[in-house]
């Protein structure tokens, strides 16, 4: 049976003039940005947080005294970035968080005294930090540090077995991130109120690893335990992000505060960390390569393979991690600025089928339209026919990428985005 997609058009697209890839610098592990283009992360392998901007470059802005547990994040207005260091008072790597106008680290606690934390999120607006807290015997718990209730155990459910918190929703309410069980399984949790809940899928068996969490706590993404991308939402339930090639394993790392737009990575299983590419994935079009997006946007990708997407901005506009070049690991942000201008857009549903398409592209009620034009996602148009009929259009010429078609009937002119395989 053919499969038709209804699409009511909400374009936000990409104009080539804003938008721009950037490399942060060399062994540079981005790992957060904020909704102004901040992205911070640490020097691969080493003990250094840093902070890159547009204006200024790549910057240290913390050192510990060995390498940096947990991972780097900032405040979706870029005036918090939560990370490990080491606590001189201590000698002991600390949960931490870093002011940028006053430029100081406050050290935020630990389960014991002689005991370690690391930061593992933080809430958009800075003010409370998530993570890990040691607890002995190489065991840990997920922890959290707000101003006003200090450092807290969260807890585990699994005597003898450690858990972790990645993420926070806004309110404090939802903490995701994982649970051991007594044989060392790692499984996907969220923490309501405090009652930890295994996150389960469509058969009700329990999955793997909960990485991130939106502010208003209803979408959580992460990798079920075969290494396959998911995503839950309280509305739809759980998705995973299958792929035809059972060789191919991945994480669904970050989504945008809007819950539509989901980055992460998909490799060959057992390849190393940086040997796949990213993906960037809406309910609309599905998972499309982050390399081949990109250049489907007219942009230079500066030689520099996305191959480790960590985290999109807030409000969906730039997308920072950690790449791979000729020169080695690379770590990169993408900023998608800009509005696509499209005439005459309205939210009519236009019936095209197949999306993604490869050959032939079919239209629905094709005796009534008077045009068909396709442009790339800068704007560009790339085809025009006033000859449209059942047979379908052929649009094999076109290549791998994100398109707007176009059609006019009559008085109308409605638009829907096509991908094209």
């Amino acid at each position: 049976m053919k499969k038709i997609y209804s699409i009511a058009l909400v374009i936000c697209g990409l104009s080539a003039a804003n938008a721009q890839v950037f490399d942060t610098g060399n062994m540079m592990q981005m790992t957060d940005v904020s909704n102004t283009g901040v992205a911070v992360g640490n020097f691969a392998g080493g003990a250094a947080h840093v902070m890159w901007t547009e204006g200024s470059g790549t910057a240290t802005i913390g050192e510990s005294d060995d390498q940096i547990s947990g991972m780097t994040s900032i405040s979706s207005d870029a005036k918090y970035v939560s990370g490990s260091l080491t606590n001189p008072a201590t000698g002991l790597e600390e949960m931490a968080r870093y002011n940028t106008t006053t430029q100081v680290w406050t050290f935020l606690g630990t389960l014991s005294p002689n005991a370690g934390s690391s930061a593992w999120g933080m809430t958009s607006d800075g003010s409370t930090v998530v993570g890990l807290g040691d607890f002995g015997g190489y065991l840990g718990r997920a922890v959290k540090w707000s101003q006003a209730t200090g450092f807290v155990d969260i807890g585990t459910t699994v005597a003898g077995s450690s858990s972790r918190a990645n993420g926070i929703s806004d309110d404090g309410s939802m903490v995701v991130g994982w649970q051991d069980d007594d044989y060392g399984d790692r499984f996907g949790v969220y923490w309501k109120n405090g009652v930890q809940t295994h996150l389960t899928d469509t058969n009700g068996e329990f999955v793997g690893e909960a990485v991130n969490v939106t502010p208003d706590g209803k979408t959580i993404v992460g990798a079920n335990l075969d290494n396959i991308p998911y995503i839950w939402t309280e509305t739809d339930g759980y998705t995973e992000l299958l792929q035809e090639d059972p060789m191919i394993e991945g994480t669904a790392i970050s989504v945008s505060d809007d819950g539509k737009t989901v980055i992460g990575y998909l490799r060959e299983w057992g390849t190393g960390a940086l040997s796949g590419n990213g993906f960037i994935w809406t309910k609309e079009t599905g998972a499309l390569d982050l390399n081949e997006y990109v250049l489907s946007l007219g942009l230079d990708d500066l030689g520099i393979t996305f191959a480790l997407p960590m985290s999109i901005s807030p409000n969906g506009k730039y997308i920072t991690g950690i790449g791979r070049s000729d020169s080695g690991y690379q770590g990169f942000v993408i900023k998608l600025l800009g509005t696509l201008g499209t005439n005459n857009v309205n939210a009519a549903k236009i019936d095209i089928y197949p999306n993604p398409v490869q050959n032939t592209l079919y239209l629905t009620n094709a005796d009534k339209i008077d045009n068909v034009e396709i442009y790339n996602m800068v704007g560009q148009k790339i085809l025009s026919t006033n000859k449209v009929s059942k047979e379908g259009l052929n649009v094999s010429n076109l290549t791998k990428g994100a398109y707007l078609v176009k059609v006019k009937t009559g008085n109308q002119t409605e638009t829907v985005k096509m991908l094209k395989k």
